[in-house]
């Protein structure tokens, strides 16, 4: 078993112009997939064909977040899952069983001196949880979220682009989604909203989902990335989905935790392009001086790499995008920094897969008291978690780890994407949660 270089490319469908749908295409999460996994047929369906015909980018496979324009369906009847238990099949009596693969799922710490065992969060479905977001004080946590195998009904989606029927994906709760409303005249469609859960204290779970008011019919909505600016309000940037079927960053400045979709506006130039921008994270480095990090992942990058601009005016302006150097972006994909500051050092977070399967790995700013005139100065990468080997016997494994994600306490978020080597269908072969990995006093 084993992944391709290129593992958690991001899934994108750009279908208006036609040309560039091949393109796209090549770059899909698992095109080259090698498992000994069985794909059987799988369960609901029917319905109407359709006739609309729409562009879309599903991004981020976790790990992957969060992009494109919506994916139609003209569904008749069929299962859609239910409203979601946390595992299981979702109702439809075949497929995957979620609740041994997710129990016997490994992922192994390389720095077992900074931090425990991995624990999947309780709040966890079978929804696609991605592009998972902890608040620096633990108490919020945010997600790219869409019911359904995103993976499995991207590859549907790129054979049938016309209305495809969305009924048999669906798994997990829906949290309220608007799934009809769109522009392509079809009866429903599959897309990504925001989600959100709270808690009262880090010493207690997370609460269940809730559908954010970062929520739009038809488009892909995720990558939420908040700044504390320490007066209880917060600069939030996302990632959405344009008419263009690419990704764009949105931001809204000042606000309270999740703020409507009204209270954002597009970033400035140079900052959004015709191409596709993804996974931001802000950080204020020095009284006035912003940086922004982002994913390019462009329909003609040869590889997704960490891109980065710099505002020495407090947002007015920014810097010409640059990426990050060789000593990050070591290839083929490179994406989701995350930074933060501990003590005296600045530390970036990351998700490679230099290595050949999607793992989080970290470095340390090789000057952090001069980080906000040299940026990219950053010391050598050092692994943090990788996927573990599955049991023997096990029904599943895991195939990549990213998103990683700090609270003030240290402890690392990240999201776990497995795949089932056994019982999965057309329909159901992929889910991603979040964990998280608490830090060791």
């Amino acid at each position: 078993m084993g992944l391709p270089p290129r593992f958690f490319r991001r899934l994108g469908f750009a279908m208006e112009p036609p040309r560039h749908r091949p393109q796209a295409w090549r770059r899909a999460v698992f095109v080259a997939f090698v498992c000994s996994c069985t794909t059987g047929g799988g369960g609901g369906g029917g319905g109407d064909t359709g006739t609309g015909t729409q562009g879309a980018t599903v991004a981020d496979t976790g790990i992957a977040s969060d992009g494109g324009t919506g994916i139609g369906s003209a569904t008749g009847s069929g299962s859609s899952g239910g409203t979601g238990s946390a595992s299981g099949t979702g109702g439809r009596g075949d497929g995957p069983d979620w609740d041994a693969i997710k129990a016997q799922a490994v992922l192994e710490v390389a720095l077992a001196d900074v931090f425990a065992q991995p624990q999947r969060r309780p709040l966890a479905t079978l929804g696609w949880e991605d592009g998972v977001f902890v608040s620096r004080d633990g108490l919020h946590l945010y997600a790219f979220y869409a019911p359904a195998d995103v993976i499995q009904f991207a590859t549907f989606f790129a054979q049938n682009p016309a209305c495809p029927d969305v009924t048999p994906f669906l798994r997990g709760p829906d949290l309220g989604m608007d799934l009809t409303m769109n522009p392509w005249g079809c009866r429903n469609v599959l897309h990504s909203d925001i989600a959100h859960a709270t808690r009262a204290s880090v010493d207690e779970p997370f609460g269940p989902w809730q559908r954010s008011n970062i929520a739009n019919p038809y488009r892909w909505d995720g990558a939420f990335q908040a700044l504390d600016n320490g007066d209880g309000t917060q600069d939030v940037v996302v990632s959405v989905s344009t008419d263009q079927a690419a990704n764009d960053l949105y931001w809204a400045r000042g606000v309270d935790h999740d703020p409507p979709f009204s209270a954002f506006e597009p970033l400035p130039p140079p900052v959004n392009t015709p191409g596709q921008e993804d996974n931001p994270h802000l950080e204020r480095l020095d009284a006035g001086t912003l940086v922004l990090l982002w994913d390019n992942d462009g329909v003609d990058d040869p590889m997704v790499e960490i891109q980065y601009a710099v505002s020495a005016d407090d947002g007015q302006t920014w810097s010409a995008p640059a990426p990050l150097g060789p000593t990050i972006n070591a290839g083929p994909t490179t994406m989701t920094g995350h930074l933060v500051r501990e003590g005296a050092d600045w530390w970036l977070y990351f998700a490679s897969d230099r290595d050949g399967v999607l793992s989080v790995y970290r470095s340390r700013h090789e000057d952090s008291a001069n980080i906000a005139v040299a940026f990219d100065a950053w010391g050598p990468a050092e692994l943090v978690v990788t996927p573990g080997p599955a049991p023997a016997g096990a029904p599943g494994h895991v195939v990549g780890v990213g998103e990683p994600s700090l609270s003030d306490a240290g402890d690392l978020s990240v999201v776990v994407v497995y795949v089932a080597d056994e019982g999965a269908t057309e329909y159901d072969r992929f889910d991603a949660d979040p964990w998280v990995l608490p830090r060791k006093p």
